[in-house]
């Protein structure tokens, strides 16, 4: 997965979020669920866990924000 999330050029768009989405709820079923995971393994899936769902929320916020802004 890129990292386009730490690039200040970088957009993400509402075609972006189910890939975003997809993403966190994989790396949580997959690598977070699995209980024989590896400290230093569990806190890199949790650091790209908590990376899918900010990416997200801002999608969403900003969804939200123009959807206000609209007469």
């Amino acid at each position: 997965m890129c990292e386009s999330d730490r690039c200040p050029q970088a957009t993400h768009h509402p075609l972006h979020r189910q890939v975003w989405a997809d993403h966190a709820e994989n790396t949580q079923a997959v690598f977070l669920g699995n209980p024989r995971l590896s400290k230093p393994e569990r806190a890199r899936a949790q650091a790209a866990f908590d990376r899918a769902t900010r990416v997200v929320a801002e999608i969403d916020c900003h969804r939200t924000r123009r959807r206000g802004a609209r007469p």
